[in-house]
């Protein structure tokens, strides 16, 4: 049986590595202290895990959008010659001319 690629002979060879390194009255303390940080690890593991399942995972309740009723917008007036000169009198900075009426008798 492996552990994170290290068989049980060379967890032994650490073990007694580390027991010379820190001594016995520091080895227990530094196991504790690893424990600790691998139970944080896997808590936080855990509840990051439970945060994607409940954002993407798990259905979500379904936003109910008030029922609206659209009316069409009302359609532009017409773009006559006398529009477009009134437009590009005042993009030019002359006054506007007032318009007057055709002398086309109407059709």
């Amino acid at each position: 049986m492996e552990l994170f690629g290290v068989g049980p002979l060379e967890l032994v060879v650490i073990g007694l590595v580390a027991l010379l390194v820190f001594g016995p009255k520091k080895l227990p303390e530094l196991a504790q202290n690893v424990g600790r940080l691998m139970r944080g690890l896997k808590d936080a593991s855990r509840d990051f895990e439970r945060e994607l399942r409940r954002e993407f995972v798990e259905p979500q309740t379904p936003v109910a959008f008030p029922e609206r009723s659209f009316e069409p917008a009302p359609l532009p007036e017409p773009i006559t010659t006398e529009t477009v000169a009134e437009l590009s009198d005042s993009a030019n900075g002359k006054p506007p001319v007032a318009s007057q009426p055709s002398s086309e008798p109407a059709a």
